[in-house]
């Protein structure tokens, strides 16, 4: 395996612990079981990025081709229920642990989304809608499954911090190569993401007129 697969490989596997621990955690503030959390991590993990391969044609799609990823959720899943039950209820603690976790999946899954489709051989417009979907779509399935509202549609700057990383990692790599400019594109989308939670920044709704 050459040194850039293995640092794909590293990358994923972070974005999918990240995202499984964030299915965990909002499976715990819906108060679900076991089950219920392990469906919230697996589909929080696996959601995006599946239906990314579904719309590029890259079928099987990713996990179904390397069993690593459900070894690696399983695990996660477990250590994560366990360490919620240090965790006191009604603090505040737990979504902010979830919105770190969120922010974090969401900057690796997004980037990554986006470098599998250049890599597919599409256009960088394809890559920042395809990086989006690869970000969000997990964490919307998991928000809906839960009788939450997803992140992306309640006004958060969810969605814009992955397109504003996405699209700054597409203009990078062609200046300072692939590894760089993956690194920058997740690191701004964190910044924007955690940024935005700390001093209360949203994006303007539609308003209704009378």
């Amino acid at each position: 395996m050459s040194t850039f697969n293995l640092f794909i490989l590293l990358f994923t596997l972070m974005a999918t612990i990240t995202l499984a621990i964030s299915g965990v955690l909002q499976a715990a503030r819906a108060e679900m079981d076991f089950f219920g959390a392990v469906v919230l991590a697996c589909v929080c993990a696996l959601g995006g990025g599946s239906l990314r391969d579904l719309l590029i044609g890259a079928t099987p799609v990713f996990w179904t081709k390397d069993l690593t990823y459900l070894a690696t959720i399983l695990p996660t899943t477990v250590l994560t229920i366990i360490a919620v039950q240090f965790i006191t209820p009604g603090q505040g603690t737990r979504r902010r642990y979830l919105d770190v976790a969120d922010a974090l999946g969401l900057a690796l899954f997004a980037i990554l989304g986006a470098q599998k489709t250049l890599h597919m051989g599409l256009s960088e417009p394809v890559a920042v809608v395809m990086g989006a979907i690869t970000g969000i779509a997990g964490g919307m399935i998991r928000d809906v499954l839960s009788q939450s509202v997803p992140f992306v549609l309640r006004g958060d700057v969810y969605a814009s911090a992955a397109i504003i990383g996405i699209i700054a990692y597409t203009i990078l790599r062609l200046f300072f190569g692939e590894v760089p400019a993956m690194l920058c594109g997740m690191a701004i989308i964190v910044f924007i993401r955690l940024a935005a939670l700390y001093w209360g920044l949203t994006v303007p709704s539609l308003k209704k007129h009378q």
